[in-house]
């Protein structure tokens, strides 16, 4: 069962998160077939979204992200709910197939923007924007966080593969500041994730809280509830139908016609539905 460990420091100075997402980016791979690069890129992402979505407190709050930085995977979108469920797709999933250890700067690339969306139901959702760093999806999230939201964070991510390209283990670990925390504190907090070169070995060989423990378990901490990331689509023949409802009754009825049939596929778990003629007919004759 994959896991999200928290600890608070300092008495309340900052937070430290450490996650186990690997059964959660198995199963993204399993719906989308992502090659080993793909992979890499992708679960690194998915950590991160299971990170910020764990914090969220309404069973309504809804995060999206959005990666476009022009490498090979194409467009990475992720989505998540309170309680770290998360999910997501690339556009190319497939993508340096024949190069299984290209580096997730390829996958992701270098000249773009990273959008954060976060709907918590309030009359507009927050919209945060930043620039692609170097396309590492560590570098380039902890920029986000320090320019959009200002919490100068350090985020260190990790996949590990077999030598036959089998996902081992995906996770990472975030550290960010309070509003009260001094520069010296973050400083020094930042300086340890650094020291998480070997992240992607780490992650495979401890547990988040070993992790935690490792690192920051001689500095006064306070361990929180842990939370629980799982890949889930709330996707449903009723909301297909909803927005086929939306797209309106001649519109529906001409693609029928032409095609025999709607059959919307979704994106981020591959769950097709498909309304033939009667269907379509049905749905408007509630109106």
């Amino acid at each position: 069962m994959d896991i999200l460990n928290r600890s608070i420091l300092f008495g309340g100075k900052a937070i430290v998160s450490a996650l186990d997402v690997t059964d959660t980016a198995r199963k993204a791979r399993e719906i989308h077939g992502f090659s080993v690069a793909a992979c890499r890129a992708f679960s690194k992402a998915l950590t991160v979204a299971a990170f910020m979505s764990a914090g969220f407190k309404g069973l309504d709050n809804k995060l999206t992200v959005i990666i476009e930085g022009g490498g090979a995977g194409g467009r990475i979108v992720l989505a998540g709910e309170a309680g770290a469920k998360v999910r997501g797709y690339m556009e190319d999933p497939q993508c340096l197939a024949d190069r299984p250890e290209a580096p997730v700067r390829d996958v992701v690339g270098r000249d773009g923007n990273l959008v954060v969306i976060k709907d918590f139901g309030l009359k507009e959702p927050y919209n945060g924007y930043s620039r692609i760093v170097n396309g590492s999806i560590d570098a380039d999230f902890a920029y986000y966080f320090t320019q959009s939201e200002q919490l100068p964070s350090a985020v260190a991510t990790g996949v590990n593969f077999d030598g036959n390209g089998r996902l081992v283990a995906a996770g990472g670990i975030i550290v960010q500041p309070m509003p009260n925390c001094d520069d010296g504190i973050i400083t020094m907090l930042q300086d340890i994730v650094t020291d998480f070169a070997d992240i992607d070995d780490k992650v495979a060989q401890f547990t988040p809280q070993e992790l935690i423990e490792a690192k920051f378990g001689h500095f006064e901490k306070s361990d929180l509830e842990p939370v629980y990331p799982e890949y889930r689509c709330d996707c449903s023949r009723e909301r297909t139908a909803a927005a086929i409802r939306m797209l309106g009754e001649s519109e529906a009825r001409t693609v029928v016609a032409e095609m025999g049939r709607i059959e919307v596929c979704c994106d981020f778990c591959g769950k097709k539905y498909v309304f033939g003629d009667e269907d379509v007919r049905g749905l408007f004759k509630e109106d």
